[in-house]
């Protein structure tokens, strides 16, 4: 079924990889840009490629989103309606397509031009409400933002004109106005200097401003000088978790080799969206500090995971490892070294939870996206059962301006335990959502009020998610909490990935709380149980309880339900999964107890079975899960 130059392709795609399992995703698009969708008989010729069983193959296409298992449309649009879009609008957005197109969600225009899908966050937050835009048997992909019901109705005429004439589709660049707000703290303006440069993402651009001398400077530092400089600067991992990037380095096995470096730019989080900015808009930034970086670690691959949506991003990734090659940055003998380092750039397919580190791994060797169990730690057995560094576009950004100026230089701004400077995503109800580049130790308030115009309409606020949607509700009474780790941890939330969201008065929580739960019920990868099974529970209760069939006792066994997820998961996707809708159920209780009051006043309490959980080993019961 795949065309001969498909199979070289596939061939070609082997080659680059230590392992050519790893080029199974690749793979699976090839073949799908050939014929549209994935068939079985598609997927069996791959599998023979790999030599692997044809229904390992079945897995892993249907584990990612974005292979498709029927034929779509010439153009396949997909809305955001995730927490930060619906707050924007994506629902008159959806109900307006759906009308224009006359089909609904899930389906095809009888004349084959169009399907419409919902979609889990985008990574466009801050331009909210959008869609993202992929053609039929092509590479094409492109992110229209800022949209109203008028530009919806144009961009579909667009791309009507343009199936009609058999023309290429419009240029993948994404709107001209970016969401970005840089000439408020000009003293920590690093990230994003260049990001509305002329050309800012061409090497030319890059060199004229001194690019790639921090990494000539490191090279001809010893490794370990790079990683005591880092670790001195006090850098942490801007991915989530927070973890001192230096330390982490520190972990690696002594004298054990080879060792790989992986930059995480899955960004899938809902609120979360700067590291896109970087790879679209000033992707050698990104490449100058993977270099030092890699020589830091001793590392001669470093791979690039693109969530599959960032297909312009994506491309001036490509674009600029080429630049770089050639002029020597990357390859062979860089700087006339005898230090060699080849980049990879290895594009996801749509799956939230590999943006943690392990499934990002398996995903990476060819597989399915399932976390793994740790210890081991990457440092010590992670890609290919080898020593791996896993880190943030963003922290391995920081580390080329770590390099050039010094961790005292870098130590000046934010507090001690987190210096330095941190981009922040602010989406929701405000004046000027987008990512800003802030020292650590900024006010929420001075973020939204002073940076960021207020509220829209000036709207009171309702809560605040300071570090994506996966983060505890705050409060406004915390408004004056400083915007670092250890402040956002005390005021009982976590800085996360530095998406802050902010919602506003008469949003309905339950809405919100609907919205959030069924994201992480659809990411949900399946291992585990109490993961894949309790999501889709907990959702199923929010949409009685939103259709009036609630009682009060539904928001007890919401939180029942909701702590043994948090508590008896595999893998850090369960707890936080459930942290938002927790600090709901505490903090907006009367608000639910409203609704259900009004909705049902006279429902009795569902009766629900209880099942006792057995241990496998023993048989016997462990605990009633309703207890």
């Amino acid at each position: 079924m795949l065309s001969d130059s498909v199979r070289s392709e596939i061939q070609a795609l082997m080659g680059q990889y230590p392992q050519p399992r790893s080029a199974i995703l690749p793979a699976l698009y090839a073949a799908q840009r050939q014929i549209g969708w994935l068939p079985n008989a598609a997927l069996d010729e791959i599998a023979g490629l790999f030599g692997v069983e044809p229904m390992e193959v079945y897995a892993i296409a249907g584990f990612y989103n974005m292979f498709y298992k029927a034929p779509k449309g010439q153009f396949h649009l997909e809305i955001c309606t995730n927490v930060p879009c619906m707050l924007r609008g994506a629902g008159d957005l959806v109900a307006h397509v759906q009308e224009k197109l006359g089909i609904k969600l899930g389906e095809t225009t009888a004349d084959g031009q169009f399907s419409i899908d919902h979609m889990e966050c985008l990574g466009a937050c801050a331009t909210a409400p959008m869609l993202f835009a992929r053609k039929r048997q092509s590479d094409w992909g492109r992110y229209y933002e800022n949209l109203t019901p008028e530009r919806l109705d144009a961009l579909l005429e667009e791309l009507r004109a343009f199936a009609a004439a058999d023309l290429p589709a419009p240029p993948m660049e994404r709107d001209p106005a970016g969401p970005y707000h840089h000439d408020h703290h000009p003293e920590t303006n690093f990230l994003l200097a260049r990001i509305d440069r002329p050309a800012s993402h061409t090497l030319a651009s890059y060199q004229a401003e001194g690019g790639y001398a921090a990494a000539a400077k490191a090279l001809s530092m010893p490794p370990q000088a790079v990683i005591d400089t880092v670790k001195q600067a006090g850098v942490r991992g801007r991915g989530g978790a927070g973890f001192p990037a230096g330390v982490k380095w520190g972990f690696l096995p002594k004298d054990v080799f080879p060792r790989y470096l992986v930059v995480n730019c899955d960004e899938s989080e809902p609120g979360t969206f700067k590291d896109r900015l970087i790879v679209e808009y000033d992707p050698h930034q990104l490449l100058e500090g993977i270099l030092c970086a890699a020589w830091a670690i001793q590392a001669h691959h470093a791979f690039i995971y693109v969530r599959g949506e960032y297909l312009f991003a994506q491309q001036r990734l490509q674009a600029a490892i080429a630049e770089a090659k050639a002029a020597g940055y990357l390859g062979q003998g860089i700087f006339g070294s005898d230090f060699d380092l080849e980049v990879i750039v290895h594009s996801g397919a749509g799956a939230y939870i590999c943006g943690e580190e392990t499934a990002l791994l398996s995903s990476l060797e060819g597989g399915r996206g399932h976390p793994r169990l740790k210890p081991p730690f990457p440092a010590v057995a992670g890609l290919y059962g080898r020593p791996t560094i896993v880190n943030n576009v963003e922290t391995i950004s920081h580390v080329r301006h770590v390099l050039e100026h010094g961790a005292d230089w870098y130590r000046q701004w934010g507090t001690d335990r987190s210096p330095g400077f941190q981009l922040i995503c602010l989406s929701g109800q405000v004046q000027k959502p987008g990512v800003y580049e802030i020292p650590y130790g900024l006010t929420l308030r001075q973020l939204i009020y002073d940076l960021a115009g207020g509220t829209l309409d000036g709207r009171p606020i309702k809560s605040i998610i300071p570090g994506g949607l996966s983060m505890p509700h705050l409060l406004p009474d915390k408004l004056d909490t400083g915007i670092d780790f250890e402040s956002i941890q005390a005021a009982g939330s976590m800085l996360g990935s530095g998406g802050v969201i902010v919602i506003c008065e008469g949003e309905s929580v339950l809405d919100v709380a609907l919205r959030t739960v069924g994201f992480y019920r659809e990411e949900s990868c399946g291992k585990c149980t109490p993961c894949r099974e309790g999501q889709g529970w907990l959702e199923k209760s929010l949409q009685r309880i939103r259709k009036g069939e609630g009682v009060v006792g539904d928001l007890d066994n919401l939180a029942r339900f909701a702590k043994y997820i948090d508590q008896q998961s595999f893998c850090p996707f369960g707890p936080a999964s459930v942290w938002g809708l927790q600090s709901l159920l505490r903090q907006f209780r009367p608000e639910f107890e409203a609704h259900i009051a009004l909705s049902n006043p006279d429902g009795e309490k569902p009766e629900i079975p209880a099942r006792p959980i057995y241990r496998a080993y023993t048989g016997k019961p462990l605990k009633n899960v309703l207890d």
